[in-house]
């Protein structure tokens, strides 16, 4: 059987393509190949289970890309309402808060459940459990076949007019993530750059941490590589035996394991005090110690800090914690001072994809047109989403990159069909 459209990877975007294309032009013939024996595993992770789709705080500056034109020209071209009427059309209500945006029932599941079932019951064919193992194009008519495997190994072939490759990426194996997307491109000659975990925890060379494992702190983050701060962001910090997480050092982990090379000239400064200044914190610590000088310095920590941070700061500085106020010296004053003004680690990078929440790198942006999704070099392929060299902060943007592009690709199919 031929078919109009096979959409390869059952994702957020491939979802949004089958949706999109069945309700713009019911007549199409669609399937959705899906390796898995569920549909949508990470959309249904996604945002801890509520689903984050978008942000109104859009733009190319919360993008990467292998490309320094492609998501200023994307970006300029659409916005985060484009993700609201589309699911408001379908019947999905949204809530924004904090500029975040999330389905009023709170249900990751909703969504892709909302997806699925629609597309299916207006004719969509989705084949579960059903691995693309190779695409082959004939130059002749533009046609497509298919090499898939099934859930019992036997080889199955399916020719289509168009194909929208959909696969997502590496990160979060346990929820679907796979290469083979970027296996399907390099047997096609496309191109495709070496792929990293980002939106995952940032791993530092501190054999104290473990002491503060479990502490959660607002503080500033600062990442310097080669003398040049690259970023600069306040939020939460988790502190875990050998790593550093929370949103703020998930974003962090979109600069640092993107220059993966030069993560040994890379250093993170955290501020965990950014409400005061240098001078005003000194002058608190001097202030205690005029008004409690037999108070301990750990008495002294835990009335502004976690206890188990308090264990770890004063281990990481030799400091006795039974040291009364009165025999702080000056320079004991200012290592403290320093140290929580500006605590410093130094990164590692580890290929973590299990903990990441997206991959960066993958199948180049200049292989396709930034308007369509079309691939330059193969004619009627469409490649969306997160299997191309394009990944965002934390905050709906890599679920806004992957259902857009799908939406493009799909309707620029339908202006040709």
């Amino acid at each position: 059987m031929k078919y109009d459209i096979v959409i390869v990877g059952a994702g957020a975007s491939g979802l949004v393509a089958a949706y999109r294309g069945i309700t713009k032009n019911p007549q199409l013939n669609i399937l959705v190949l899906e390796k898995e024996g569920t549909i949508g595993r990470k959309l249904n992770a996604s945002g801890n289970g509520k689903c984050n789709l978008t942000n109104s705080n859009f733009g190319a500056n919360f993008y990467f890309s292998d490309s320094d034109q492609f998501m200023p020209e994307w970006s300029k071209k659409h916005t985060y309402k484009d993700i609201i009427s589309f699911f408001e059309d379908m019947g999905v209500l949204l809530y924004e808060k904090q500029g975040y945006y999330y389905p009023v029932s709170n249900q990751a599941k909703q969504v892709s459940n909302q997806l699925y079932e629609k597309s299916e019951l207006m004719g969509v064919t989705f084949q579960l459990h059903t691995k693309v193992t190779n695409i082959t194009r004939d130059r002749k008519n533009n046609n497509y076949r298919i090499t898939a495997l099934s859930e019992e190994q036997q080889e199955r072939i399916f020719e289509t007019n168009y194909v929208i490759l959909a696969t997502g990426g590496y990160a979060s194996a346990k929820l679907g993530g796979c290469k083979d997307g970027y296996k399907l491109a390099k047997n096609m000659q496309l191109k495709c750059n070496p792929i990293y975990p980002v939106l995952s925890p940032v791993y530092v060379n501190d054999s104290h941490l473990s002491l503060a494992k479990g502490v959660r702190i607002d503080g500033k983050v600062s990442i310097k590589i080669n003398d040049e701060y690259i970023m600069k962001e306040e939020g939460q910090i988790q502190f875990n035996d050998n790593n550093l997480s929370g949103i703020v050092m998930m974003n962090a982990s979109c600069y640092l394991n993107r220059e993966k090379d030069v993560v040994e000239q890379s250093s993170v400064h955290i501020d965990i005090l950014p409400q005061y200044s240098w001078d005003a914190l000194k002058n608190f610590f001097i202030t205690q110690a005029k008004a409690f000088p037999e108070v301990t310095i750990d008495v002294m920590l835990k009335g502004i800090l976690p206890g188990n941070f308090v264990s770890y700061l004063t281990k990481r500085l030799g400091l006795e914690r039974s040291l009364s106020l009165k025999q702080l010296t000056d320079k004991m004053l200012n290592r403290l001072t320093s140290a929580l003004k500006k605590l410093e680690f130094q990164p590692v990078y580890v290929d973590d994809f299990d903990k990441a929440q997206v991959t960066g790198g993958g199948i180049s942006v200049q292989e396709v047109s930034v308007d369509t999704f079309e691939c330059k070099r193969y004619n009627h392929l469409y490649i969306t989403g997160e299997v191309l060299d394009v990944n965002g902060k934390c905050g709906g943007y890599n679920l806004t990159f992957a259902m857009i592009s799908a939406m493009q690709a799909v309707d620029d199919i339908i202006s040709k069909h």
